[in-house]
């Protein structure tokens, strides 16, 4: 078994991939299919040299711009857990490993390359291990029953591999996919501990789905 990793392991800077659609959490994983030949190649060298690839919310980019020059300030370290190239393709999962805040935005490498930032890990260096936490009231096995109960009704299929993984994965995979306002995704993005996550997550299903009666069609989990 490698020994847990530390912020001395950690690169002080990092390219940014914007994402919009879902999160990368610490303890949860993303697939992701990438199609720009300079973001493929520059993901292939990074997986290669055992490296990172930052994830960030974006800012509305400016008229004209391709990419985005303004990020969110705290955004997820992720590594690359398997990669393939395809005809449409690099199929690519990450792994989210530690939060981190934005400390400056860098030029990019070139013209097509991805912005870069130095970052900081040291207020977020618990996401690096267990840290034991008070969940008195959270009964986290039946939230974990209730939450796939949610994806079986959802997307009907075999939950096995979901099922074999621990409450707190399923929790965040919660949190990562559900189609939040950015500004709450955010704010699941840099809830302190994971009792903050759960409460903040629960309070969020709440107002976003109040209306949801047992009739009507439940928030679509992809």
């Amino acid at each position: 078994m490698s020994p847990p990793l530390q912020i001395a392991d950690l690169p002080a800077t990092v390219h940014l991939l914007a994402v919009e659609m879902f999160l990368l959490l610490p303890e949860t994983i993303l697939p992701l299919v990438l199609s720009d030949p300079g973001v493929c190649e520059l993901v292939e060298t990074l997986a290669a040299e055992g490296g990172y690839l930052g994830f960030a919310q974006p800012h509305r980019p400016e008229a004209g711009q391709k990419r985005p020059s303004r990020f969110y300030d705290v955004g997820c370290l992720g590594r690359v857990r398997s990669l393939e190239r395809n005809d449409d393709g690099l199929h690519v999962t990450f792994e989210g490993t530690v939060r981190f805040r934005v400390l400056e935005l860098l030029p990019p490498d070139g013209e097509d390359a991805l912005p870069r930032a130095r970052t900081d890990y040291q207020e977020f260096a618990h996401d690096l291990g267990e840290v034991e936490e008070d969940l008195e009231g959270w009964d986290l096995e039946k939230i974990k029953a209730a939450l796939l109960e949610i994806g079986q009704r959802q997307t009907p299929g075999d939950l096995s591999a979901l099922e074999a993984k621990p409450p707190r994965q399923i929790i965040r995979m919660m949190a990562q996919t559900v189609p939040f306002a950015p500004e709450e995704k955010q704010a699941l993005l840099e809830a302190r501990t994971f009792r903050d996550l759960l409460e903040l997550l629960f309070q969020l299903l709440a107002v976003n789905f109040l209306t949801t009666t047992p009739d009507a069609p439940l928030p679509r989990v992809n």
